[in-house]
């Protein structure tokens, strides 16, 4: 039979702890462990409360939204809570469109616990209207500059401003709020847009409210009357709605209608141009006319579009003048102005150094006024600008030869990518940060356009002049 060898354990190899002055290891060993718990009780459940006693307000305001600031120090968004000092304090709530409300309010605070279990403590404001019609303005601002940021992605997405804008009218949504509205559909180039103008409309047509069944179905018929007077929306919708409703909008006459159009057609029986020379610059002469859209069948798609008089320099600005300009105005050549964000790049050489080019929206402005002034008395009434968009497409619809287009040219207009109507008041309320640029037509029957920053330009950007009559105040 084998053995079982057993190992023997000599005691002294046992780890034992040794008394420190006289004190036996359990009794210091449980003394440690409860200074260790005390610690950490004072440290979780005392200490934030001696450091920074307070509570947790949540202002809640009517409309949501507003900036909240604690003693004129910005601290969050109504609806969220806000951590705040024990004590006195005020609040004022702001919101554009709106009274601002201000209110003082004692915060409480405890020792034990404040920050694991704080204080929380609400508190509640109404505000009242002072310029309403400024919120919806402000949102359509902000969604017509969130238009040039392109489709969103997974990475990031574009706030639903339009649609928050409409929420804060409510009850006091009126009808320049749809004329706005009309004006910021201009900027809808994304889903993301569409949704939100959408979301927009809706709210707009409920005060705020949630949507009956019959409000919902007004809503549907006033988006189909805009789109019916509008040439170019089924071509707008099928890209952007999902595929299968594309689909549904490309097989359809409506669609099959704008694509086979012609682009303009002239009212005019008669055209006579003549040519006018101020400061060594020949101008074409335009007299006032309209001009139409028309389907292939002969129906008309929009109302006449009316052109005064005016008149269209022949090429664009030459740099020797621009540069007589500059003598007298020398804010102009350091880049920067007295304006805010008005900025005039160094004039480029380019176009063999005849034109002037490489000039900002601002400073081709500038140049405008400066010309206006130098007209003789007898022109007292009219003005030097740059061209209106349509005063292009008008120039090239009667084809003149005279007209020499070379590259990209700043016009009058704000730019929008889509051109719904809406009125003059609207559009310019809602603005766009962004100016439009007339690039040469590769063809008399299309156009060519872009935009860009007018404190911002380039070398191939030039400009040319019109002179007209001065818009009424």
């Amino acid at each position: 039979m084998q053995k079982t060898q057993e190992k023997h354990i000599d005691p002294d190899d046992n780890v034992k702890l040794k008394p420190i002055m006289g004190i036996r290891p359990g009794v210091y060993l449980t003394v440690l462990y409860s200074a260790v718990l005390l610690l950490l009780i004072f440290i979780f459940l005392i200490l934030p409360g001696l450091r920074n006693p307070g509570a947790l307000l949540l202002v809640k305001t009517n409309p949501e939204g507003a900036a909240v600031r604690i003693d004129d120090h910005y601290m969050g968004n109504s609806g969220s809570y806000i951590k705040v000092a024990k004590g006195m304090h005020n609040v004022t709530v702001v919101l554009p469109g709106f009274e601002p409300e201000s209110f003082n309010i004692d915060i409480p605070g405890r020792v034990i616990g404040s920050l694991i279990f704080p204080i929380r403590k609400k508190t509640e404001a109404a505000l009242k209207p002072v310029n309403i019609d400024s919120v919806l303005t402000q949102a359509a601002n902000e969604f017509a500059k969130w238009s040039f940021a392109g489709e969103p992605t997974s990475a990031w997405q574009i706030p639903l401003v339009l649609s928050e804008g409409a929420y804060r009218m409510g009850q006091y949504a009126s009808p320049e709020s749809q004329e706005i509205l009309k004006a910021a559909s201009r900027f809808t180039v994304t889903k993301a847009a569409l949704r939100d103008i959408s979301r927009a409309k809706v709210l707009l047509d409920n005060k705020g409210l949630s949507p009956s069944p019959v409000s919902l179905v007004n809503s549907i018929s006033d988006v189909l009357i805009f789109l019916s007077q509008n040439f170019g929306s089924a071509a707008w919708l099928s890209g952007l709605l999902p595929q299968e409703s594309s689909s549904l909008i490309r097989e359809s006459s409506w669609h099959w209608n704008e694509v086979f159009s012609v682009n303009a057609a002239s009212q005019d029986t008669e055209f006579e141009q003549g040519v006018f020379e101020f400061l060594g610059i020949p101008f074409i002469i335009f007299p006032s006319g309209s001009f139409e859209i028309y389907t292939a069948a002969g129906s008309k798609l929009s109302t006449s579009t009316k052109i005064e008089n005016f008149m269209m320099s022949e090429n664009p600005v030459p740099r020797s003048l621009f540069e007589t300009f500059l003598n007298e105005n020398p804010q102009w050549t350091d880049g920067y102005t007295d304006y805010e964000e008005e900025i005039s790049l160094y004039p480029s050489e380019i176009y063999d150094g005849y034109i002037i080019s490489g000039v900002s929206w601002y400073a081709a402005k500038a140049f405008c006024s400066w010309m206006t002034e130098m007209l003789p008395p007898s022109m007292s009434e009219m003005e030097v600008r740059l061209p209106a968009e349509v005063e292009w497409e008008f120039a090239y619809m009667k084809k003149s030869e005279q007209l020499q287009r070379i590259g990209w040219e700043w016009c009058e207009d704000l730019f929008a990518p889509l051109e719904f109507n809406a009125s003059e008041a609207a559009i310019e309320a809602v603005g766009s940060p962004e100016r439009t640029l007339a690039g040469k037509p590769s063809s008399l029957e299309v156009q060519s356009r872009s935009s860009f920053p007018p404190e911002l330009s380039s070398p191939f950007i030039t400009f040319r002049l019109v002179i007209a009559g001065k818009k009424s105040e």
